[in-house]
């Protein structure tokens, strides 16, 4: 059994993060906010965080690595760089302190028509799953699943914000995940003990503005105090990206052992 803590400080936007989150976007986060905020009417005091759920976040992080007997701990900007961290793991049973579930993006969601919005299209969750069943398309919101499709996940427990949109798919994700998925509130769920083996933290950098990632260098200089060693964060590669010409390579050597 692999013991996996996950905290995505995007949990600590709850309050506004549905009001913006489709709309940031852009070749990096930083220009992307740029974009944002001169192509609406938003300013950047607008976005305030819930301050329990960023204590909850750094009390449960401090908990784990005093804890925890030498856990291997890696930050990240987008939430799928933890497959660094446990993607070769198995019997994986993860915590993930999160706003999004990351079981599923629900990137063909925004395919379903107006008047269904209410409704989720499970067909196109559907069709995602079978992308990432064939073609490895794992992004930083549906990490969760190509740990289940490559048989890695023994359980998913999501601590979500009360005003997490994703709460809406909950029952084709535990239609998906079965026993192994639970979701609750932080009110609501009590931790049995605070030993991991890894711990992950990532910023998410397009869904927190850029006036509040200081508040992941926090957690970089508290482990750094803690564990007197230089924090590991993984900046210029995307978990994602190993597998974007992976076919490809795969048919071009096909062909080439044909002669």
């Amino acid at each position: 059994m692999t013991k996996v803590l996950s905290i995505d400080l995007d949990y600590i936007m709850g309050p506004t993060i549905e009001t913006y989150q489709h709309k940031v976007d852009g070749p990096n986060p930083s220009s992307g906010w740029a974009q944002f905020y001169d192509n609406t009417d938003f300013k950047e005091n607008q976005f305030f965080i819930d301050q329990g759920n960023l204590i909850y976040c750094y009390n449960t992080f401090l908990k784990a690595l005093s804890e925890s007997d030498n856990p291997k701990v890696l930050f990240g900007y987008d939430h799928d760089a933890i497959l660094y961290l446990i993607g070769n793991e198995k019997n994986i049973e993860i915590v993930n302190i999160d706003h999004h579930d990351d079981v599923l993006h629900g990137e063909f969601l925004e395919e379903t028509p107006d008047y269904m919005k209410d409704d989720v299209d499970y067909h196109l969750l559907e069709k995602e799953i079978e992308l990432i069943r064939r073609h490895h398309q794992v992004n930083e919101g549906n990490w969760g699943a190509w740990l289940e499709l490559s048989g890695k996940l023994n359980s998913f427990t999501w601590i979500h914000s009360e005003h997490s949109g994703n709460i809406d798919r909950n029952s084709f994700t535990r239609k998906f995940l079965g026993d192994k998925f639970s979701n609750h509130v932080r009110q609501d769920y009590e931790f049995d003990d605070y030993e991991f083996d890894h711990i992950f933290v990532c910023l998410s950098p397009l869904y927190v503005p850029k006036t509040h990632w200081h508040y992941f260098t926090m957690f970089v200089i508290a482990y750094e105090e803690f564990c007197d060693e230089d924090a590991t964060i993984v900046s210029d590669r995307k978990f994602e990206w190993l597998f974007n010409n992976m076919n490809t390579h795969e048919t071009i050597i096909q062909q080439k052992n044909i002669f």
